[in-house]
C-alpha cells in the first residue's frame, strides 16, 4: 500500500487516481493514529517534509516531498512583474532549507532572484511590507497567516510524480521486509526462551513475554532502556566489547537463569546486541522428558521376526534375508518408506542374533537438535553442561554394549556427527562430550533410513564413506501396497490390539470393507492402516467393522483415482501437442501435409492448434 499522509491539497485526488492506475492500492490518512490502525499492512508513506518527524517512529519507508528552487522562483515570477527588485523570505523546516540552499547556490543566472531562509522558529511575527513564501503545507503553521504578503508555493505536479516513482519501487521490498519481520516476531514469541534484543544506544527493540515473565516485568519494555529493568545489564558490556558470551549463570528474582548474548554487527559495526536465557529448571525439565521419551521402551526388544505379520513373497523374502543378516555382526541399512515396520525389523534382526541378551537402545535421530544428539549418542563427562547430572551421563554406544545400537532416521545426523560416527565404527571406541578418556564398546549397528542416502551423498549432505561403513548389509521393505494380500491378516492383528481395551468387542470385518483396503494405496503404509482400524474401531457402535463407516476412506480413492485420471489426460494432451509441433516443424509450418501425415482432417488440425494455442 501506498499511503497519503496530510497531503490536503497536494494533488492528492490527481495522485490517487495515477497511482490506482499504476496498480498500487492507496489510502489517505490525517493523524498517525489513524495509520497505527493500519499497522499490520506494508506500506510506503508519502508526506510532505514538514511533517516527516511526525512518522519518525514507524518502521516503514517515508518518502518527503519537498519544494525545489525552481518552484520558488515559479511562485515569484508568478506574483510580480519585476521579481528581482524585491526582497523574498523563505519559510520552510531546516530540512527543506539546506535543499533549497544547495539548489539556489547550483543555479546562478543574469536574473538570479535574491532570497533569504527562514525556519518556523526564526520566522516569528512576520513584519510588514517584506515578501514570505512558504510551501502550502505550512498553512495553518504560520503565525499571522492573514498577512498578505505571505504567499504559499505549491510544487509542480512533474516534481511530485517523481517522488510517486520513488514510492513505487519500494512497494515490493517492503512486503517483503514486512513479511520477514513478521516471522522474525513469530519466532521469537514461540521459543520457551526468553529474549531482548537492543540498538546501540541500549533502546529495548523486541522482547517477548517469556523474558517479561522471567524478569518479573508486567509493563512495556519495547522502546525503553534495558538499565530501566536491568540496572548492571551485561548487554551494555557485549555493545562495547562486540563479543558473544555463552552459558552466563545469573539468579534473577530467586532464580537461576543460563544466558547467552550476541552483539549485532553490521557492515564491522556494532549496531545493538541480543541476549537469549532460560531457567535452569526449564533446561534440566526438557532434558529429563526428551531422556524418558528416548528410553520409554526400556533397553530390550519387544519383537521378534516371527511377529512381523504378512504371508506375501515380498515380506517372506525380507524376513528370510534378516535372518541371514541375524547370524552376522555386520552393521546393517535398512531402508524403505515410513511406516513399513523398519524398527520391528531391527528388533527382530537383534532377537535373533546371539547378541539377543544384551541391551536393545533405539534412537531416533531427527527429533533431537545437534548439540543433544552428540550428548546422547556419546555421553558427557560432569561439568560439561549446566543443569546436566554431577556425575555426567554415559552414552547409547555405551548403554547399548554387548548388544545392538539403532539409529533410526540416519539420514537426518548431521555432517559434523557423521564424522564422530565414522571414527567410533572404524576404532570401536568412543570419548564422551568433554571427556578424555577413551572408551571401548562392543556394539552391533543398525541403521534406518526411508531417505535416499546415494542421492545425499551425490548432494554432499551425507559422507560416502560413513555410507558404505552402514550399508554392509541392506534390507528394503516393501510398501504395503505391494503387499495387498497381506491386509487381512494384519486388520485381524490390530483388532485384537484394540479388542483387548475395548468393552464390546469386534467380532468381524465386512468382506467389502477389506475388499476398500485393497483398492487404496495406503501412502503411511502400515503406521497409516493401523490408525484406520484404530478410527473405525472408535467410532463402530456394532460388533462388526463395516462397509460404511469407512466413507472417509472411499473419498480419499476417489479423489486419488480423480487426480490420476487428470494427470493421464494431461499427459496425453501434451504428448499431443509435442507431436502436432514436430510434425509442422517437419512439414515447414505447411497445414496441409502436417494433417496427412498425422492422419486428421486439416479442419481437426486447425482446432487442435487453436486449442493448444500453438
Amino acid at each position: 500500500m501506498i499511503a497519503l499522509f496530510k497531503m490536503n491539497d497536494l494533488y492528492e485526488e490527481q495522485i490517487t487516481h495515477l497511482l490506482k492506475e499504476m496498480g498500487y492500492s492507496t489510502a489517505s490518512f490525517y493523524s498517525i493514529n489513524s495509520i497505527l490502525d493500519q499497522i499490520m499492512n506494508p506500506m510506503v508513506i508519502i508526506t510532505p517534509v514538514n511533517f516527516e518527524k511526525e512518522l519518525a517512529g514507524l518502521s516503514f519507508p517515508i518518502i518527503p516531498i519537498s519544494v525545489h528552487i525552481e518552484d520558488v522562483k515559479k511562485c515569484i515570477k508568478g506574483l510580480f512583474d519585476i521579481p528581482e527588485k524585491r526582497e523574498y523570505s523563505i519559510i520552510a523546516s531546516t530540512k527543506e532549507i539546506e535543499w533549497l540552499r544547495k539548489e539556489n547556490a547550483e543555479q546562478v543566472t543574469k536574473d538570479e532572484i535574491q532570497l533569504s531562509f527562514l525556519t518556523e522558529k526564526q520566522a516569528g511575527l512576520l513584519k510588514p511590507n517584506h515578501v514570505y513564501l512558504a510551501p502550502i503545507w505550512m498553512k495553518g503553521l504560520i503565525s499571522n497567516p492573514r498577512n498578505k504578503n505571505l504567499h504559499f508555493i505549491k510544487p509542480a505536479f512533474t516534481s511530485v510524480i517523481s517522488f510517486l516513482k520513488i514510492a513505487g519501487s519500494l512497494v515490493n521490498l517492503v512486503e517483503e521486509i514486512t513479511k520477514e519481520r513478521y516471522q522474525v516476531d513469530a519466532i521469537v514469541h514461540s521459543t520457551h526462551d526468553g529474549v531482548i534484543a537492543i540498538d546501540r544506544s541500549g533502546t529495548i527493540r523486541l522482547v517477548n513475554e517469556h523474558a517479561k515473565t522471567i524478569l518479573g516485568v508486567d509493563k512495556v519494555m519495547k522502546g525503553r532502556n534495558i538499565t530501566e529493568f536491568i540496572p548492571q545489564s551485561d548487554m551494555i558490556r557485549v555493545l562495547k566489547a562486540g563479543k558473544i558470551e555463552r552459558g552466563d549463570i545469573a539468579t534473577i528474582g530467586g532464580r537461576q537463569i543460563v544466558i547467552n548474548r550476541s552483539p549485532v554487527i553490521v557492515k564491522g559495526k556494532i549496531v545493538g546486541a541480543v541476549s537469549n536465557f532460560k531457567e535452569i529448571t526449564d533446561i534440566q525439565k526438557v532434558e529429563l522428558q526428551l531422556r524418558k521419551k528416548l528410553h520409554q521402551n526400556g533397553l530390550e526388544a519387544k519383537y521378534r521376526l516371527s511377529d512381523i505379520i504378512g504371508e506375501t513373497q515380498e515380506i517372506l523374502e525380507a524376513k528370510d534375508l534378516a535372518r541371514k543378516f541375524a547370524e552376522t555382526e555386520s552393521t546393517v541399512l535398512i531402508t524403505g518408506e515410513s511406516g513399513t515396520g523398519k524398527e520391528l525389523f531391527a528388533q527382530g534382526i537383534h532377537s535373533a542374533s546371539h547378541r539377543s541378551v544384551g541391551p536393545f537402545v533405539a534412537v531416533n535421530c531427527a527429533v533431537l537438535p545437534e548439540n543433544l544428539l552428540e550428548s546422547e549418542i556419546f555421553g558427557y563427562e560432569k561439568g560439561t553442561f549446566t543443569g546436566g547430572l554431577k556425575e555426567g551421563k554415559p552414552g547409547l554406544f555405551e548403554l547399548a554394549h554387548g548388544g545392538t545400537l539403532f539409529l533410526d532416521e540416519i539420514g537426518e545426523i548431521p555432517l559434523r556427527i557423521q564424522a564422530l560416527l565414522l571414527r567410533v565404527l572404524q576404532e570401536r571406541t568412543i570419548r564422551r562430550v568433554g571427556g578424555e578418556r577413551i572408551i571401548p564398546v562392543d556394539v552391533r549397528i543398525i541403521t534406518a533410513t526411508n531417505r535416499n542416502l546415494e542421492e545425499e551423498v551425490d548432494r554432499k549432505q551425507f559422507r560416502s564413506d560413513l555410507y558404505y561403513r552402514l550399508n554392509v548389509l541392506s534390507l528394503e521393505l516393501p510398501p504395503l501396497h505391494e503387499r495387498l494380500a497381506d491386509i487381512p491378516k494384519l486388520v485381524e492383528a490390530f483388532l485384537n490390539e484394540f479388542n483387548e481395551k475395548r468393552k464390546n468387542k469386534i467380532i468381524n470385518v465386512q468382506e467389502e470393507l477389506i475388499g476398500l483396503f485393497q483398492k487404496y494405496d495406503w501412502p503411511g503404509n502400515i503406521r497409516e492402516l493401523r490408525n484406520t482400524i484404530e478410527r473405525l474401531v472408535v467410532l463402530e457402535e456394532s460388533p462388526s467393522l463395516r462397509l460404511q463407516g469407512a466413507k472417509f476412506l472411499s473419498d480419499k480413492i476417489r479423489r486419488r483415482k480423480d487426480s490420476e485420471e487428470t494427470t493421464k489426460r494431461q499427459s496425453i494432451k501434451n504428448k499431443e501437442k509435442e507431436l502436432i509441433l514436430i510434425t509442422l516443424e517437419k512439414f515447414g509450418n505447411n497445414k496441409t501435409l502436417a494433417a496427412q501425415s498425422l492422419g486428421i482432417d486439416r479442419s481437426t488440425l486447425w482446432r487442435k492448434i487453436k486449442e493448444y494455442n500453438i
